[in-house]
């Protein structure tokens, strides 16, 4: 515009110069303007969603832009805008897209404060005020802001806070939402010291209807923490008598679990799997023994092993382990077919309280490990997985590791056990930098931490305990 402006300056002072000169000026030649290409619609939305695939979210908002000024009810161009905004911290600007977007200010202010938990603020650690007091600003008669705001105070650990929202939005609230947050409502009361008005808000809501799987289960939550198990197991069995849901034996069970019951709670697994068709799900939970390996300590088993090493198939035994954390390891190796070695492995205290190595290349006769472990990880190592999610390991000669636990969804290992399919409970683990050709599977026990499989330069795999 500038460049424009001084033109036309330069352009008038040259006319009234020459105007005091008889000469012709040349007519000056006309600009010709750009033609710009009108990319197709169809081939935008290609744009927007191939790069929002690989997360070039800010190549995404003017695309959904454009599209959005072609047909302004396009949702799927609002929703990879908005999800765009957030991802790139652009909170005013996303907030400002959900208000352009919903007319109606509830709605507005009700997605507005679900994007903290959407998007996991409280696990990034990122700060979510902005959203909760936009949509308090925006709708103040709205209660789900201000239960949504106190519920992450309440993660926050701070239940005083968490309760002054939390009850100022229910109290806001009407209809299907009250009974729809009685459960987070009655959670915070929890927290917040008003054990009793939690117990008693619970019970009126389902003695009202209100029998829903989240206010059943915040019920039997609060029986949980305040370790009251017996009273819980009375409370389940009574609702069973009147209503037999499997909610109320998912309940029931856990708290014979967690008095370590497990004849009681394994036959309330079992009811859920023939009665309710949930599967072997709650016999895993229970560590059934009808459904487990057996892999404690004190057992004296078989494991046999397949290794894929360098293109060739063998067999790696483990016979009778002496297992003590506390005091060390002793197991005999055998490896079979054309490797034909064995021996034994002894591992000290001090190597199972300390060592980050694993001793995986074996050569005839006996080892003493003082600062290695082999088929079993150390307690260090294990209670680095537990407490941080990761440890550093060196498994393979060619590299050491960082290795960081994978949450599942079944963190079951399946293994045959005199020819029937059993489970361990294990944790998995992949290198820091997700190189798939590094990962390890390890038996959830801190008193037998033994490792089920490794995909490393070489792959072991647990197939068979006899």
């Amino acid at each position: 515009m500038y460049k424009f402006l001084l033109l036309i300056v330069i352009s008038l002072s040259s006319l009234n110069l020459f105007a005091q000169q008889p000469k012709v000026v040349a007519a000056a030649t006309p600009a010709v303007a750009k033609v710009v290409p009108v990319v197709p619609t169809k081939e935008l939305r290609k744009q927007m969603e191939r790069n929002f695939k690989r997360k070039k979210f800010k190549a995404v908002i003017p695309i959904a832009d454009t599209l959005l000024k072609r047909n302004p009810k396009e949702e799927n161009a609002f929703v990879k805008k908005v999800v765009s905004q957030v991802m790139l911290k652009m909170d005013k600007p996303a907030i400002e897209t959900f208000k352009k977007w919903y007319k109606n200010k509830d709605t507005a202010a009700t997605n507005i404060c679900l994007v903290p938990y959407q998007f996991e603020f409280v696990k990034s650690k990122r700060p979510a005020d902005i959203y909760y007091k936009s949509a308090m600003t925006l709708a103040p008669k709205n209660g789900i802001p201000y239960i949504m705001y106190g519920a992450d105070f309440a993660d926050a650990d701070q239940p005083d806070k968490a309760l002054q929202y939390v009850e100022k939005g229910y109290n806001l609230l009407k209809g299907q939402y009250k009974k729809d947050y009685a459960s987070t409502y009655a959670a915070v009361l929890h927290k917040a010291g008003k054990k009793s008005e939690a117990y008693k808000l619970l019970e009126n809501e389902m003695a009202n209807g209100n029998n829903t799987e989240d206010v059943i289960r915040e019920y039997f939550r609060c029986y949980l923490i305040d370790k009251r198990f017996e009273d819980g197991i009375a409370k389940a069995t009574e609702f069973i008598e009147k209503d037999p849901q499997a909610i109320y034996y998912r309940r029931r069970g856990s708290f014979y679990n967690e008095i370590g019951n497990s004849e009681k709670a394994c036959e309330d697994a079992v009811t859920l799997r023939d009665k309710f068709g949930t599967g072997d799900f709650w016999q895993k939970e229970f560590n059934c023994p009808d459904v487990m390996a057996p892999v404690k300590p004190s057992m004296q088993r078989t494991y046999i092993y397949e290794v894929v090493f360098q293109g060739n198939t063998y067999d790696f035994r483990v016979t009778n382990p002496k297992v003590d954390m506390d005091k060390g390891i002793s197991f005999k190796y055998k490896m079979t077919g054309d490797v034909g070695i064995n021996g034994v492995v002894n591992i000290s205290k001090d190597a199972l309280d300390t060592a980050h190595v694993q001793m995986n290349r074996f050569s005839n006769g006996n080892h003493d490990l003082d600062a290695e472990t082999s088929v079993w990880v150390s307690n260090a190592v294990f209670n680095e997985l537990k407490t941080k999610g990761e440890s550093f390991i060196q498994a393979s000669i060619f590299s050491a590791q960082v290795f960081q636990v994978v949450d599942e969804e079944d963190p079951f290992y399946v293994v045959k056990v005199d020819d029937q399919d059993k489970y361990i409970r294990c944790i998995h683990l992949v290198s820091r930098d997700r190189d798939d050709s590094q990962e390890l599977w390890i038996n959830d026990d801190p008193k037998n931490p033994i490792i089920l499989k490794m995909k490393l330069d070489f792959a072991i795999e647990l197939k068979q305990i006899l």
